[in-house]
């Protein structure tokens, strides 16, 4: 969820105890960050000063490197921490003062918490100053006046992810490009009778893979040979190990051929794919594998159009100006040469006076219900929960039959999320727009918001609105 919201009206007091003292906290972190920068300074001043007046021999250790060893002794020294603590402080420290110190003002006034302010800085740490800043300038607005009023971990992360990919597509492309070039397949033991196997792909790939296994996983008995219940994790692991099992004996897979309806995928603007109007730099967005992660808008339009050469269907999202979600709909085949926005349009018109309704009478939601939920919500509507929503409960916020099946009370909830809510351990709020308000015991109430779609995230705004 994106965007996520906390107020402190009416919270236990130890609550905001606590909140106080994590204010206190973070000022005193921005305040040792600070005092980092300034050892580090009158340390290496002083290192050159004493090298320069010292006797050179040849085959010495540059003096550079001795710098470096010395301000990492200082700081292990002055703290009493470890070489990679030292080194990772340092880095951070500088990387704050010298060129975000925006963020620095807002972790020093307890807006943001040092985990928050860490993932700014390692995760711009790839582009130029001048862009690091232009995505400072980005996301810290939507800080909120606390680390609890900022979006959540996750979804910080991926708005950070998704404003360097805005503010430098072309690098984004070519580290995606790099990082793929990488690929590989990697398996060791871990102990007690265990292993594992990674694979590092591209992203579309492991996508597809993951849906797969949990299609197999679906199709797999719900229950071992002595009749004890398999969660989801342990029937996906036994579904695909009884796949390398079979191949390896030249075995079918008879019980596999099921296929669900699968989870939007790439989703990008308009714009991008025709590669034309305000939104064409928009960066697209993989949706499967958690938090939707960024695609720089070439690659994304060339692996949709591939996609749709290939046959792939077309599912439009028609949004409003604010980029909240109006209607899903699914097209045929493109026609021979591919679409064109007048052919897309014209196809998205003609159909929809027959678009079904986003609510029923029963309590099963219908398909068209179920696919307008998930693609607001591609995951969990919990406080920074990443379970997909293909393996969450569609809940009604408000209990059927009083509350009607229906897009505007039906989010997905992971079965730990959803059992909160159904035994009464937190009180939930679906609004119409998506938003689900949630409220703890003990008086804290969060608001998740659903993901900005592509064109409509931070630095994405557009002139006009289009469908994505």
């Amino acid at each position: 969820m994106d965007d996520d919201r906390t107020v402190t009206e009416g919270v236990a007091p130890e609550v905001a105890q606590m909140r106080a003292v994590t204010r206190r906290i973070c000022a005193g972190q921005a305040e040792q960050l600070r005092l980092v920068v300034a050892v580090v300074d009158r340390c290496q001043a002083q290192a050159r000063a004493l090298l320069a007046a010292a006797h050179r021999v040849p085959g010495q250790v540059p003096d550079t490197e001795l710098i470096m060893s010395l301000v990492t002794t200082e700081l292990m020294m002055t703290l009493g921490i470890s070489q990679t603590h030292a080194e990772g402080l340092e880095a951070l420290a500088t990387r704050l003062v010298r060129v975000l110190p925006d963020t620095l003002t807002a972790l020093e006034a307890g807006r943001i918490d040092l985990t928050r302010a860490r993932v700014l800085a390692e995760s711009t740490s790839i582009l130029v100053d001048e862009h690091a800043r232009a995505v400072q300038a980005l996301v810290l607005p939507t800080a909120g006046e606390g680390p609890w009023d900022a979006p959540g971990p996750r979804s910080w992360r991926s708005r950070i992810q998704r404003a360097v990919v805005k503010v430098d597509p072309d690098a984004a492309r070519r580290r995606r490009e790099a990082a793929i070039r990488d690929r590989e397949v990697r398996a060791w033991p871990v102990g007690d009778g265990t292993g594992v196997l990674r694979i590092l792909a591209a992203d579309t790939d492991v996508a597809l893979a993951d849906s797969v296994i949990t299609d197999l996983a679906h199709a797999w008995p719900a229950t071992d040979a002595d009749g004890v219940g398999l969660s989801m994790d342990q029937r996906r692991v036994d579904a695909v190990m009884d796949v390398f099992r079979r191949i390896a004996d030249d075995d079918d897979l008879p019980w596999a051929r099921v296929r669900r309806e699968r989870e939007i995928g790439l989703a990008l603007h308009a714009d991008t794919f025709f590669g034309d109007g305000p939104a064409k730099d928009a960066p697209g967005e993989l949706r499967g594998l958690g938090t939707p992660a960024p695609v720089d808008p070439h690659s994304a339009a060339e692996m949709a159009r591939a996609e749709v050469d290939a046959g792939a269907a077309t599912r439009v999202l028609l949004v409003d100006a604010e980029g909240v979600l109006q209607r899903t709909i699914r097209l045929p085949e493109a026609p021979p040469g591919g679409w064109t926005r007048d052919l897309l349009e014209g196809s998205v018109r003609r159909a929809l006076p027959d678009l079904p309704d986003l609510n029923t009478d029963g309590y099963e939601p219908t398909v068209a219900i179920t696919e307008h939920v998930r693609a607001v919500h591609p995951r969990c509507t919990s406080y920074d929960c990443a379970r997909l929503a293909s393996r969450c409960d569609l809940d009604h916020d408000q209990a059927y039959p009083r509350g009607p099946t229906c897009v505007t009370n039906l989010c997905p909830r992971c079965r730990r999320h959803h059992e909160l809510k159904t035994r009464g351990l937190v009180r939930t709020r679906l609004h119409p727009d998506g938003s689900v308000t949630t409220a703890t015991p003990l008086g804290v109430t969060t608001t998740t918001r659903p993901e900005p779609v592509p064109g409509h995230g931070p630095g994405e705004a557009c002139t006009r609105t289009r469908s994505a």
